[in-house]
């Protein structure tokens, strides 16, 4: 009975560490990061919130706002360049997990980088528009 009992612990404990440290996918997106906020009721996390312009999604429209909901872990340097580029275009590297965890933040996506899309100007005129 020990043995059993042992075996079912064991196993809890790997599916636990797979769903924590599990990466179902990996990605970049482009954008401006529109919002940076802290919030939650017993577990305070920093969420945040990227304008995604998705130029061609309608006919005869400059261009579709779509917005992109992410957490930002517990990472102070992370989080100040984060902050400090906010309304700037830019390229987030994120991790989507398979399970969210309240003190991980409010979305399976969760932010490994972000840094300053330099060619979003250029890129932007080279999209056609009808």
């Amino acid at each position: 009975m020990k043995k059993v009992i042992a075996i079912l612990v064991v196993v809890l404990l790997a599916v636990m560490a797979f769903f924590y440290f599990g990466i179902y996918s990996e990605g970049t997106r482009a954008g401006t990061i529109i919002k940076v906020s802290k919030r939650g009721t017993i577990f305070k996390t920093h969420e945040g919130q990227l304008n995604v312009n998705a130029f061609g999604a309608v006919k005869g429209k400059g261009g579709l706002n779509e917005s992109f909901e992410f957490s930002i872990p517990e990472n102070p340097e992370l989080l100040k360049k984060i902050d400090g580029l906010i309304g700037q275009p830019v390229r987030l590297s994120y991790e989507e997990k398979y399970f969210l965890f309240p003190w991980l933040g409010e979305t399976k996506y969760l932010v490994t980088d972000v840094e300053l899309n330099a060619d979003a100007s250029s890129s932007e005129s080279s999209y056609p528009r009808h």
